[in-house]
């Protein structure tokens, strides 16, 4: 029998102990950090979207949530200590440092090399952290430590390219002083909800968020020339959130994308699918009055720093170069150096406008009104424009009116306003109104043949007036804006309006010869007298020729030079007494 050299025996032996080693450890080390993936998912959406939208209470939940996940062996140590030290960074917003300290004491036994989130600390977080190195004791390790998986960290040196769910390929370079085109295509079986880009600038400390926008078959938007005034990198990542509210990431806040800013580029110009390269900012230091792509002077109108695709209401809010449509700043240029509208707020201060005038007089109750005693009536036979000049008689129900309402013509005019001064939540103005009236009483220049009627006084068909207003919450006209107004004027008008009188008169229709007993219509019906006629007339109550007006409004301002006006207002006629509601609708034209 052949027997094996005792050295060699050994060897086998030893072998055979390792290889069994190593089989038997994965059940152990290995075994932990299974979960690292979903705790850290949890991690990404407390820190990236809670905490920096200081919504500290749902950061909280979803870490606690996060570390139950991991339990005792789910996660890996780094994972645990990551974890730790996100809540304590979320209890330190909340001025809650002894809960800080405690967690960074657990991070740090969970793994003695975790550090604080560079972008997050504050000094007293720092200070906390200090503390905590000095009581935290590592816990007893369960195996080697394994590291996170690429996630919304993916590592300072996992390799070239950031890591994340989406794939994204960032521009080369970047000019200083020109906007930054950031472009993803996500694949089609995820339904977008909304994406969103946020970048650090060079030397800042804190991140910006920034809507995309859809261009073609993905996502884009443009970092604003503000931020892309020096050279070095600017950082960023990318958030997409489907339907159902999962976060898909193109980079991370710890190992984000990066894209050079150089005074000069190497390459082409960079620019989003399908538009055009975007224009180059000058410097405020190199801008002279006037240079194309420098901001305007105050004698000339500012332009914003909104980029391609950045939400607006007016052209001013986007940067040179482009224009405020549909709610976007896009590429164009207006017509005739038109800057399309203005600035939410900032309305228009001249109106000019057409208007039609409905009168409603106040008729008060009066006896003898065709007698020719009362001075604010005159009488003519009913539907025509003959004068009455009789005498009428007293007899019971006639010669006498009961008051309300009644309709007085009308009248069109043109109006001016202006804009004076804010005040409060409103504005000051003043404005005038001239027009022509319709309706009013029949003129006569007949002369009376008796004593018992006076001469009558034209009705001069104009309309005068002079207001001062109020708007309520801003300039009167504002586009897309209702805007109520209240107002006081004064001005010049006659307003009249008609009544049905029956009279019994005792003279001949010429006003000069009596009614003959032996006349055929000679007997007023009631009366039982052969001594007087019946007589239809039109009882005209005359008010004016002055004025006080009081009322309110408002303006629908529909389109930025285009709008309508309504209005009531209540004149108070002088020196003839009489009370006028006067409703008013018309179209409007701002400049």
């Amino acid at each position: 029998m052949y027997l094996r050299p005792f050295g060699s025996f050994a060897a086998f032996a030893l072998s055979a102990v390792l290889v069994g080693g190593l089989c038997g450890y994965p059940s152990t080390a290995f075994a932990a950090g299974e979960k690292d993936k979903e705790a850290l998912k949890l991690h990404d959406q407390a820190m990236d979207e809670d905490y920096l939208a200081v919504e500290f209470d749902k950061a909280e939940k979803k870490l606690k949530d996060a570390l139950k996940k991991c339990g005792d062996d789910g996660c890996s140590p780094k994972v645990v200590g990551k974890l730790h030290v996100a809540l304590g960074t979320v209890y330190g917003g909340s001025n809650k440092l002894d809960k800080a300290k405690e967690e960074f004491i657990e991070a740090l036994k969970a793994d003695p090399s975790a550090t604080l989130i560079e972008s997050l600390t504050t000094p007293e977080l720092t200070k906390a952290f200090e503390e905590a190195k000095k009581q935290a004791k590592p816990s007893k390790p369960t195996g080697p430590s394994k590291p996170p998986p690429s996630s919304e960290d993916g590592g300072e040196d996992g390799g070239d390219k950031p890591g994340g769910d989406l794939e994204h390929t960032p521009i080369a370079e970047q000019a200083v002083n020109t906007p930054v085109p950031v472009f993803i295509e996500v694949g089609d079986d995820v339904t977008v909800e909304k994406a969103t880009l946020r970048y650090k600038p060079f030397g800042a400390s804190k991140w910006i968020s920034l809507e995309m926008q859809r261009v073609g078959k993905g996502w884009g938007a443009e970092i604003p020339c503000s931020d892309v005034t020096t050279t070095g990198d600017i950082k960023y990542y990318i958030v997409v959130t489907d339907d159902g509210g999962e976060q898909l990431k193109a980079g991370s806040q710890k190992d984000p994308y990066r894209v050079p800013i150089k005074r000069e580029l190497e390459g082409d110009e960079p620019s989003l699918p399908g538009k055009k390269p975007p224009r180059q900012c000058k410097a405020k230091e190199d801008c002279p009055p006037g240079l194309p792509g420098c901001e305007k002077t105050s004698k000339e109108e500012k332009r914003g720093e909104k980029g391609w695709g950045a939400t607006c209401e007016a052209d001013q809010e986007c940067q040179a170069g482009l224009i405020c449509q549909n709610g976007q700043c896009e590429e164009g240029k207006r017509e005739g150096g038109d800057e399309g509208p203005e600035p939410a707020g900032k309305g228009k201060k001249n109106i000019i406008g057409l208007g039609g005038q409905l009168d409603l007089m106040l008729i008060s109750s009066a006896e003898n009104v065709c007698s020719g005693e009362n001075d604010t009536y005159y009488c003519f036979h009913a539907g025509t424009t003959d004068r009455f000049f009789g005498d009428p008689i007293s007899a019971t129900g006639t010669n006498g009116i009961q008051g309300g309402f009644g309709l007085a013509g009308g009248r069109a005019f043109a109006s001016y306003d202006r804009e004076f001064a804010k005040a409060g939540p409103g504005a000051f103005g003043a404005g005038v109104r001239f027009g022509i009236a319709f309706g009013g009483h029949p003129s006569s220049d007949e002369q009376p043949p008796n004593a018992l009627h006076p001469q009558m006084v034209a009705f001069p068909p104009i309309h005068g007036e002079l207001r001062a207003w109020y708007s309520f919450g801003g300039s009167q006209f504002e586009q897309g804006q209702i805007r109520p107004f209240g107002f006081i004027g004064v001005g010049l008008a006659k307003v009249s309006a008609s009544v049905p009188v029956t009279v019994c008169d005792r003279l001949q229709k010429n006003g000069e010869d009596a009614i003959a007993p032996e006349d055929d219509d000679a007997e007023c019906p009631g009366t039982g007298t052969r001594s007087s006629v019946q007589r239809e007339l039109d009882a005209y109550q005359i008010s004016g020729l002055n004025f006080i007006s009081v009322g309110g409004g408002a303006t629908y301002a529909i389109t930025p030079n285009f709008g309508v006006t309504a209005e009531i207002k209540a004149m108070f006629m002088l020196t003839t007494f009489s009370v006028v509601i006067a409703p008013s609708l018309g179209p409007v034209f701002a400049f």
